[in-house]
């Protein structure tokens, strides 16, 4: 369902005539809240899916460790020599260093992604804005905001009494 399902026509208006009063032109178009309501919503998915990703692979790197982790603890109950309790350890120090390790690369990896995505986001905007700044005439100006002059005239300045 698109932002314009869900508003009146009258409110999808209100919202274009605030951005232009805000002196976004762009926002005047036909649908241009609709086109930046879906490439945030885009950018929303992208992101909350990499953070999934991320999750699943910590999930599934704790439950792998943990099964390794318990199989390695039982080899102290096997242990008969002070040499097979150091190897044990060994084994369990191994395991945990492991796991710690693929965490790490899987929150750098998830990290690695949203900044990607990120970055995509941040060279669309730049790009749709340059574009408006060619379209638009060099003389434009923002719309004055009601209620206030447009430009201050000399001499009338408020001065201090």
């Amino acid at each position: 369902m698109s932002a314009k399902d869900e508003m009146s026509g009258t409110e999808l208006d209100r919202i274009h005539a605030l951005f232009s009063w805000w002196g976004m032109p762009q926002a005047g178009g036909e649908g241009d809240v609709d086109g930046h309501m879906r490439r945030l919503q885009a950018f929303a998915t992208d992101v909350q899916q990499a953070y999934s990703e991320a999750y699943s692979r910590q999930m599934e790197t704790l439950t792998t460790i943990g099964e390794r982790v318990a199989g390695s603890l039982q080899e102290f109950l096997r242990c008969r020599k002070p040499q097979d309790v150091i190897a044990a350890e060994a084994a369990v120090l191994a395991t945990l260093l492991e796991g710690a390790s693929l965490q790490a690369k899987a929150w750098g990896d998830a990290t690695l992604k949203v900044h990607d995505r990120c970055t995509a986001m941040a060279r669309e905007a730049a790009a749709e804005f340059r574009t408006q700044a060619l379209k638009q005439p060099a003389e434009t100006k923002p719309a004055a905001r009601p209620g206030q002059p447009t430009a201050r005239e000399p001499g009338k300045h408020m001065t201090p009494a």
